[in-house]
């Protein structure tokens, strides 16, 4: 009888373990699903900015959000982005970042929007350089690209045929299981 139940304990926290994993699976895809859309978002971004593509007035417009405080010390989420480029909204978060320190007796949610505000001001400067490395890529690409486009495929055409040949001596040792070949020796006495 004991066994049977020690079975049924046992069973029921495996059932509990495979359900915490489960929900566990879960969080971690929403979470990389969420650092996916963003990064996507702003990769797009970039990418529009390389191109010279400007956002409407009206979707920045509706994008800006201005600073307001709530009642017992919480504060308003604030959405990026702030100004009209990186630059401007760099400086406003810097604004924010200095009003929530500011305060005499900063509460949790001041120390919270100061840290908040630290956060997109690394992400802000980390999209300026981006901006500012892929646009460097594109104008030296753009200098570069007259006479040297057949002098770069040839070489990513060596480029390939050399990981072609490494690729085949890898395959060829995985056959062999990695051990070593001695040639052959044909000794006539």
């Amino acid at each position: 009888m004991n066994a049977v139940m020690g079975f049924a304990s046992a069973a029921e926290q495996l059932q509990r373990y495979d359900a915490v994993r489960r929900r566990n699976a879960e969080n971690a895809y929403e979470k990389q699903t969420e650092f996916r859309e963003q990064t996507n978002k702003s990769l797009e971004d970039l990418e529009a900015l390389l191109r010279g593509e400007q956002k409407n007035a009206e979707q920045v417009s509706n994008e800006k959000s201005e600073f307001q405080k709530l009642g017992a010390g919480q504060v308003k989420n604030i959405a990026i982005p702030l100004g009209n480029n990186l630059e401007e909204t760099i400086d406003l978060w810097r604004d924010v970042r200095r009003d929530a320190y500011s305060v005499q007796e900063p509460t949790t949610a001041d120390y919270q929007l100061g840290s908040k505000a630290s956060a997109k001001i690394a992400e802000a400067e980390l999209q300026l350089s981006l901006h500012n490395r892929a646009k460097a890529i594109r104008e030296q690409m753009s200098a570069v690209s007259g006479h040297n486009e057949a002098v770069a495929a040839d070489h990513m055409q060596k480029r390939y045929e050399n990981a072609f040949v490494v690729y085949n001596i890898q395959s060829q040792a995985k056959n062999n299981q990695y051990q070593v070949e001695w040639p052959e020796m044909n000794v006539s006495v």
